[in-house]
């Protein structure tokens, strides 16, 4: 069967288009692009399913007590908007050891008086080890230090 020529074109532009989509992002830049936008979006659902069932995290959290830590960090927020550059990754067979910097900025809710408590803005050096489980990558392991926020003009 051969096709009219106005569909071969269509065909073969949307096989184009298709191509284009097929140079997906990095599933590991994709993962850390999913946790900035649920932290940006207060969802600690969605970053808790992004955590390995045997997450640690710094200073021997585990990932249910990561998940309750979120939850109230994120509801003492009105907004919260992150930046986050400098992305390095390191893989290994099936892990992968990920670092980046995070700019935080956030408008704390004014109500009993957590908007005098809370930082606005804060930086930090994050390294997290990754694993691949079921087909998706997992946060295995969390680390993080505050570091200087860059003064104004970088």
């Amino acid at each position: 069967m051969r096709l009219p020529r106005t569909s071969l074109a269509v065909v073969a532009s949307v096989l184009v288009v298709l191509a284009g989509c097929g140079s997906r992002k990095d599933p590991i830049v994709a993962l850390v692009d999913d946790l900035e936008a649920a932290a940006e979006d207060k969802s600690a659902d969605r970053i808790r399913d992004r955590l390995a069932e045997g997450f640690h995290g710094q200073g021997g959290i585990d990932r249910a007590e990561a998940y309750a830590t979120l939850r109230r960090y994120f509801a003492a927020y009105e907004t919260i908007d992150l930046e986050v550059y400098d992305v390095s990754v390191q893989r290994g067979d099936g892990s992968a050891d990920v670092r980046f910097r995070v700019e935080f900025s956030g408008h704390a809710r004014s109500i009993g008086g957590l908007d005098g408590l809370l930082p606005p803005g804060a930086a930090y050096r994050f390294g997290l080890h990754l694993v691949e489980q079921g087909g998706a990558w997992k946060v295995d392991r969390a680390d993080w230090e505050t570091v200087a926020q860059p003064g104004p003009g970088g």
